[in-house]
């Protein structure tokens, strides 16, 4: 979840890519690099805003 400036999740925001945090340090030494991890965090916010828990 997206976190406001007092450091609260700001309900319903949600980001998952590079808006989220770029693991590559803003370096991207190949095209796509960085997909895995957007798939990736796009899926756990998915699962998170369906309120499926870690075991379901």
């Amino acid at each position: 979840q997206v976190l406001n400036t007092d450091g609260q999740a700001i309900k319903g925001l949600y980001a998952a890519g590079t808006d989220m945090a770029s693991i590559m340090g803003g370096y991207y030494p190949a095209g796509g690099i960085n997909l895995g991890p957007a798939l990736t965090f796009g899926y756990i916010a998915g699962r998170h805003m369906a309120g499926v828990t870690q075991y379901e």
